[in-house]
């Protein structure tokens, strides 16, 4: 867009309205998102507890039926896969860290980015590094549980 001198009185006009708009929303609903936004970090810290425990029980609770997960290596790994791998001890992971964890709500679904820096074995060969990912939550039944995961390496 281009202003001149004419348009001046436009974009004061249009730059008034952005910031009355941006004052107006109501803080029950940006207070609601954010405590959503904390229970759903609190959340992913229980889960990094649930892996360091192997405890499927508590993963198999905060994973939906459908969960599908992309690996960092591309692979396509539904939750049956990833429940016997860490059921079996085939993955363990000995440290989980989270960082730069970032929700965004659209209504019963959020989405979360963020960084992770696990170490631990696969198949009995150590592995370690950050990854930065994408993990896709539902609301069901007033619970969030994931539904899809993205993972890619992060150096």
């Amino acid at each position: 867009m281009v202003l001149n001198r004419g348009s001046h009185g436009l974009a004061r006009a249009a730059f008034r309205f952005a910031l009355a708009f941006l004052f107006v929303a109501p803080p029950a609903a940006s207070q609601q998102t954010s405590v959503i936004a904390d229970s759903l970090r609190s959340l992913e810290a229980a889960r990094g507890e649930a892996l360091l425990r192997a405890d499927t029980a508590a993963l198999s609770r905060m994973v939906a039926a459908e969960f599908v997960e992309i690996s960092r290596l591309g692979q396509l790994r539904p939750r049956a896969a990833n429940m016997a791998d860490i059921g079996s001890g085939r993955m363990k992971l000995l440290s989980v860290k989270y960082d730069s964890l970032v929700v965004r709500l659209y209504g019963d679904v959020a989405v979360m980015t963020g960084i992770a820096d696990n170490t631990g074995t696969y198949g009995g060969f150590p592995f370690s590094g950050r990854i930065r990912y994408l993990r896709v939550f539902v609301r069901r039944d007033g619970r969030w549980q994931a539904v899809a995961m993205q993972q890619t390496n992060a150096q």
